[in-house]
């Protein structure tokens, strides 16, 4: 009896956990499909001068932002900047002062500021890349799940960023999932301050990427 009773409990516990890694799967999916689904970005609709394509082999290294899009952007070489990182806060979030550092690739130590695209606080577009892992495993001091409340954040939400002793306010204004052959994401618009934030999306996968687009507001 006493068998049985541990073994369906053992059961019980493993069913709990498959759930958990696939509900927010499958609810991100439904969401993508029914919800978002209208804001996607159609690839066929960039310019002609778009690069070619380069399909990645199943299972990319999401530690280095160049595996996060299947073409390369068309950006200018890396800005001098005279520091080496800036600070990022979304309060919304209740994510405060986390090191993005600047012109870098690999996001297995934190956030990484593309190279190429804007300064904070410049003319253009300043692209974020976060990593995000499956809910259960997200710890705000891990790393490699540190954009994991992303998803979440809002039109008229407010970002600041901290760049070289000056804070910058910016405004989320859009955001949207983009297939990972979109690179219209990157593209620098020199009339316009912009910050972007991406990640993968759902949670946990590299189907999609979720991007946040705000504008400097002082």
């Amino acid at each position: 009896m006493t068998s049985r009773v541990l073994s369906l409990f053992l059961l019980t516990i493993g069913f709990g956990i498959m759930i958990s890694v696939l509900l927010p799967i499958i609810a991100s999916q439904f969401s993508l499909w029914f919800d978002i689904r209208s804001r996607l970005i159609d690839p066929t609709a960039v310019s002609a001068s778009r690069p070619k394509l380069t399909i990645l082999p199943y299972g990319p290294d999401l530690t280095q932002a160049a595996s996060w899009f299947t073409a390369s952007p068309q950006i200018s070489s890396p800005s001098a900047s005279p520091v080496s990182d800036f600070s990022l806060s979304l309060p919304s979030l209740k994510i405060d002062s986390l090191s993005v550092r600047i012109n870098d690739t690999d996001l297995k130590t934190g956030p990484i500021h593309y190279p190429g695209t804007a300064l904070p606080g410049a003319f253009g577009n300043s692209v974020v890349f976060g990593h995000s892992s499956l809910p259960i495993f997200y710890n705000p001091r891990n790393p490699l799940t540190i954009f994991n409340p992303l998803p979440k954040i809002k039109v008229g939400d407010d970002i600041y960023v901290t760049y070289s002793q000056t804070v910058f306010h910016y405004v989320v204004k859009n955001t949207q999932t983009v297939k990972p052959d979109n690179i219209t994401v990157l593209a620098q618009n020199y009339s316009q301050k912009q910050l972007t934030l991406i990640t993968c999306v759902p949670l946990g996968t590299y189907w999609r990427r979720f991007v946040a687009t705000a504008e400097l507001v002082n």
